[in-house]
């Protein structure tokens, strides 16, 4: 079960990661993979918003170029 907090971080990695991306926060058909990714990272121990949102994001350019 996650905290308050830790949702907090998550919602908040997934909105930057959406901006990074130019994208809207849930009109995307790779909303899910996004945020399936935002979670992995929090569970390995990440809790740095700007990370996860980087990493998360680097994750989708790389899945959509490899379409």
């Amino acid at each position: 079960a996650y905290s308050e907090e830790d949702w907090h971080i998550m919602t908040s990695a997934y909105v930057t990661a959406t901006f990074l991306l130019k994208r809207s926060i849930s009109n995307n058909a790779n909303a899910a993979r996004l945020a399936r990714e935002i979670m992995h990272q929090f569970n390995t121990g990440n809790r740095d918003v700007t990370t996860i949102a980087s990493v998360a994001a680097d994750g989708e350019r790389r899945a959509e170029v490899g379409k």
